[in-house]
């Protein structure tokens, strides 16, 4: 076999940035992510789901009066980049907290009404919301997130949504007001974590900049996207290319699905087992109404919040501390729910998971 693969790129054992199949899988994922949350525009931030925010917020928040919906650890997280960066006017918190006083009892967000009031009464510029809170198994449904992008916009600010762990939970952008939505490739869409998917408005698109950093400027990384999307070779930095090229399958297996009836089966399969889990004994982190189909969270001893299921087969994720100021009895177990195998077998998924969680009850 001839030796061809003499780029300063690649070596012959992955796929250059200009080969065909690659240019058509890195398009066919910005087509796909763009139809899914009904995006004006998208593009693709190699590193992880957390870089693809800091790569949101170096762009949106230099300089602006910032608001972040603190719902658990990893909405916590915008805080972080915020205070890493130093790059935000002000940053204004508002948490989610315990419905009552009790060991046991629910967390909900803050209500929405405080949250338009802060909007309001601090002139934001920019959002920050979590659509699903994977440390507390929360979700912040539509009509929250719609009051939400009504408040910013009337005083000229962009909501942003952090959307990793929402499965298929799309946010209709143009219906629920969103002006930069957030994604990964290794939860919603069953594939190998590489990067961030980052769907934004037309406007936002238009208003992009050189920012603070170079390997996370959204700016270049939309350039790069719109290259790919009329297949010209484009570069920033390396791309991840074969691991675009598996995760591209795995996008298009979920379009075929259908985005509708993926999100029908989350629902379905969430609702089941979080069901299922407070029948055997496991209350909900996430108070009614705000109860995520993607993640469940529920309370668990002190074995089982470690992430130890006993010898039951089944992998869970270990409890993580909210930031909300909880309880420090606080203890909980993380369940992810989402993922292509599990929608194409609700009734398998929901059995297998509460067969085991009932065996830790008999044990």
């Amino acid at each position: 076999m001839p030796h061809t693969e003499f780029s300063v790129v690649y070596t012959a054992h992955a796929t250059h940035h200009a080969a065909p199949e690659f240019m058509e899988a890195f398009k066919l994922t910005l087509e796909i992510v763009q139809e899914a949350y009904r995006a004006g525009s998208a593009t693709f931030v190699p590193g992880t789901g957390s870089g693809g925010m800091e790569s949101v917020a170096r762009q949106l928040a230099p300089g602006k009066r910032c608001l972040v919906v603190r719902n658990g650890l990893f909405s916590f997280r915008w805080s972080a980049i915020l205070d890493a960066a130093q790059i935000a006017r002000e940053v204004r918190i508002l948490k989610a907290r315990q419905v009552e006083d009790a060991p046991t009892a629910p967390f909900a967000p803050p209500p929405v009404d405080e949250v338009v009031a802060a909007i309001a009464e601090q002139r934001s510029e920019v959002v920050f919301v979590p659509q699903v809170e994977t440390s507390a198994g929360m979700l912040l449904p539509d009509d929250y997130l719609t009051r939400v992008a009504e408040a910013a916009h009337a005083v000229g600010g962009l909501l942003v949504v952090d959307a990793i762990a929402a499965g298929p939970l799309f946010v209709d952008m143009p219906t629920v007001g969103a002006d930069v939505v957030i994604s990964a490739p290794q939860k919603t869409w069953s594939g190998t974590p590489c990067g961030a998917m980052v769907m934004m408005t037309d406007a936002v698109k238009a208003g992009l900049k050189p920012t603070s950093s170079f390997a996370l400027d959204l700016a270049h990384w939309t350039r790069i996207a719109d290259s790919g999307r009329a297949m010209k070779v484009d570069y920033h930095a390396t791309l991840p290319t074969d691991t675009i090229i598996a995760n591209s399958r795995m996008l298009a297996a979920v379009r075929d699905l259908g985005f509708d009836t993926a999100r029908a089966r989350q629902w379905e399969l969430g609702t089941r087992v979080r069901a299922g889990l407070v029948d055997l004994g496991y209350p909900s982190v996430a108070a009614p109404d705000f109860e995520s189909p993607s993640v469940v969270v529920v309370y668990a001893d002190d074995a089982l919040a470690t992430g130890d299921t006993g010898g039951t087969g089944i992998r869970v994720s270990n409890g993580v501390p909210l930031q909300l100021g909880e309880r420090p009895d606080y203890r909980a177990v993380r369940i992810g729910l989402f993922g292509l195998s599990k929608l194409t077998d609700v009734d398998g998924t929901a059995r297998d998971l509460l067969d085991a969680f009932a065996a830790l009850r008999r044990a």
